[in-house]
Protein backbone atom coordinates (compact mmCIF):
# COMPACT_ATOMS: atom_id res chain seq x y z
CA UNK A 1 0.00 0.00 0.00
CA UNK A 2 1.45 3.34 -0.54
CA UNK A 3 0.39 6.35 1.40
CA UNK A 4 0.77 10.26 0.20
CA UNK A 5 0.03 13.62 1.54
CA UNK A 6 0.71 15.98 -1.03
CA UNK A 7 -0.98 19.27 0.68
CA UNK A 8 -0.39 22.32 -1.77
CA UNK A 9 -1.35 25.81 -1.39
CA UNK A 10 -2.53 27.09 -4.91
CA UNK A 11 -2.98 30.75 -6.14
CA UNK A 12 -4.77 31.99 -9.74
CA UNK A 13 -5.71 35.13 -10.71
CA UNK A 14 -8.41 35.98 -13.46
CA UNK A 15 -7.52 37.26 -17.07
CA UNK A 16 -4.89 40.24 -16.77
CA UNK A 17 -5.42 40.65 -12.52
CA UNK A 18 -9.32 42.32 -13.56
CA UNK A 19 -11.65 42.50 -10.84
CA UNK A 20 -13.86 40.51 -11.84
CA UNK A 21 -14.60 38.50 -8.92
CA UNK A 22 -17.97 40.51 -7.94
CA UNK A 23 -18.33 40.04 -4.26
CA UNK A 24 -21.64 39.39 -4.08
CA UNK A 25 -20.79 36.35 -5.83
CA UNK A 26 -17.83 35.21 -4.05
CA UNK A 27 -19.64 31.98 -2.19
CA UNK A 28 -20.87 30.40 -5.69
CA UNK A 29 -17.75 30.45 -7.04
CA UNK A 30 -16.37 28.91 -3.94
CA UNK A 31 -19.03 26.58 -3.54
CA UNK A 32 -18.48 25.72 -7.52
CA UNK A 33 -15.02 25.45 -6.59
CA UNK A 34 -15.53 23.05 -3.87
CA UNK A 35 -18.22 20.72 -5.43
CA UNK A 36 -15.53 20.08 -8.35
CA UNK A 37 -12.58 19.53 -6.02
CA UNK A 38 -15.39 16.94 -4.53
CA UNK A 39 -16.37 14.90 -8.07
CA UNK A 40 -12.65 14.51 -8.64
CA UNK A 41 -12.27 13.15 -4.67
CA UNK A 42 -9.61 15.78 -4.01
CA UNK A 43 -9.52 16.88 -0.45
CA UNK A 44 -9.98 20.66 -0.41
CA UNK A 45 -8.91 21.73 3.47
CA UNK A 46 -10.00 25.66 2.85
CA UNK A 47 -10.86 27.94 0.10
CA UNK A 48 -11.42 31.64 -0.89
CA UNK A 49 -11.13 34.29 -3.08
CA UNK A 50 -10.63 38.14 -3.68
CA UNK A 51 -11.89 40.73 -6.34
CA UNK A 52 -8.86 39.04 -8.57
CA UNK A 53 -8.11 35.75 -7.86
CA UNK A 54 -8.67 32.44 -5.63
CA UNK A 55 -6.54 30.54 -3.16
CA UNK A 56 -6.84 27.04 -2.29
CA UNK A 57 -5.27 24.27 0.06
CA UNK A 58 -5.60 21.47 -1.37
CA UNK A 59 -4.50 17.75 -0.60
CA UNK A 60 -4.22 15.81 -3.96
CA UNK A 61 -3.78 12.63 -4.40
CA UNK A 62 -0.72 11.05 -5.53
CA UNK A 63 -2.22 9.72 -8.71
CA UNK A 64 -2.89 13.19 -9.59
CA UNK A 65 -0.06 16.60 -10.34
CA UNK A 66 -0.84 19.74 -9.71
CA UNK A 67 -0.70 21.14 -12.63
CA UNK A 68 -3.42 18.42 -13.85
CA UNK A 69 -5.71 19.29 -11.14
CA UNK A 70 -5.01 23.31 -11.18
CA UNK A 71 -5.75 22.83 -15.33
CA UNK A 72 -9.06 21.11 -14.63
CA UNK A 73 -10.25 23.82 -11.86
CA UNK A 74 -9.69 26.85 -14.27
CA UNK A 75 -11.21 25.33 -17.02
CA UNK A 76 -14.03 23.73 -15.61
CA UNK A 77 -14.44 26.93 -13.64
CA UNK A 78 -14.09 29.07 -16.18
CA UNK A 79 -16.50 27.64 -18.81
CA UNK A 80 -19.08 27.99 -16.18
CA UNK A 81 -18.37 31.17 -14.90
CA UNK A 82 -18.13 32.60 -18.55
CA UNK A 83 -22.23 31.97 -18.88
CA UNK A 84 -23.16 33.40 -16.12
CA UNK A 85 -25.12 36.44 -15.95
CA UNK A 86 -23.90 36.88 -12.18
CA UNK A 87 -20.04 37.18 -13.52
CA UNK A 88 -20.60 39.42 -16.12
CA UNK A 89 -17.34 40.65 -16.64
CA UNK A 90 -15.14 37.52 -16.05
CA UNK A 91 -13.16 36.19 -19.21
CA UNK A 92 -11.23 33.78 -18.16
CA UNK A 93 -8.73 32.53 -15.97
CA UNK A 94 -5.11 34.33 -15.87
CA UNK A 95 -1.98 31.94 -17.39
CA UNK A 96 -0.15 30.42 -14.79
CA UNK A 97 -0.34 29.91 -10.74
CA UNK A 98 1.76 29.13 -7.93
CA UNK A 99 1.55 26.41 -5.87
CA UNK A 100 3.97 25.82 -2.87
CA UNK A 101 4.09 22.62 -0.80
CA UNK A 102 2.43 23.17 2.58
CA UNK A 103 3.94 20.53 5.86
CA UNK A 104 0.99 19.24 7.62
CA UNK A 105 2.52 21.13 10.77
CA UNK A 106 1.35 24.12 8.75
CA UNK A 107 -2.08 23.47 7.98
CA UNK A 108 -3.76 25.63 9.90
CA UNK A 109 -1.66 28.96 9.47
CA UNK A 110 -2.22 28.52 5.90
CA UNK A 111 -5.95 27.62 6.70
CA UNK A 112 -6.27 31.19 8.70
CA UNK A 113 -4.36 32.87 6.16
CA UNK A 114 -6.44 31.91 3.27
CA UNK A 115 -9.88 32.75 5.09
CA UNK A 116 -8.48 36.23 5.85
CA UNK A 117 -7.61 37.21 2.37
CA UNK A 118 -10.30 40.38 2.70
CA UNK A 119 -8.62 41.75 5.54
CA UNK A 120 -5.19 40.60 4.60
CA UNK A 121 -5.54 43.01 0.72
CA UNK A 122 -6.77 46.16 2.60
CA UNK A 123 -3.09 46.58 3.14
CA UNK A 124 -1.33 44.80 0.30
CA UNK A 125 -1.69 44.04 -3.33
CA UNK A 126 -2.17 40.90 -5.28
CA UNK A 127 0.77 41.18 -7.12
CA UNK A 128 3.03 41.86 -3.96
CA UNK A 129 1.35 39.00 -1.91
CA UNK A 130 2.30 36.56 -5.03
CA UNK A 131 5.80 38.31 -4.96
CA UNK A 132 6.46 37.51 -1.24
CA UNK A 133 4.52 33.91 -1.38
CA UNK A 134 7.37 33.65 -4.15
CA UNK A 135 10.10 34.99 -2.26
CA UNK A 136 9.17 32.78 0.70
CA UNK A 137 9.44 29.84 -0.75
CA UNK A 138 12.77 30.43 -2.39
CA UNK A 139 11.37 31.09 -5.99
CA UNK A 140 12.79 34.42 -7.30
CA UNK A 141 10.45 36.84 -9.05
CA UNK A 142 11.78 37.31 -12.46
CA UNK A 143 11.27 39.99 -15.44
CA UNK A 144 8.74 37.78 -16.95
CA UNK A 145 6.48 38.33 -13.49
CA UNK A 146 6.70 41.99 -13.63
CA UNK A 147 5.11 41.88 -17.04
CA UNK A 148 2.62 38.99 -16.16
CA UNK A 149 1.62 40.02 -12.83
Amino acid sequence: MSYTRNIQHIVFRTYQSKCTIPESQKRSLLALIFERCKHYKWWLLRVNAYRNHVHLLIDIPGTESVSKVVERLKSESSGILKSNPNFPDFEKWGSGYGAFSVGWREVEVVKQYIANQTEHHSCESFQDELRRLLTENGIEPNEWFDRQW
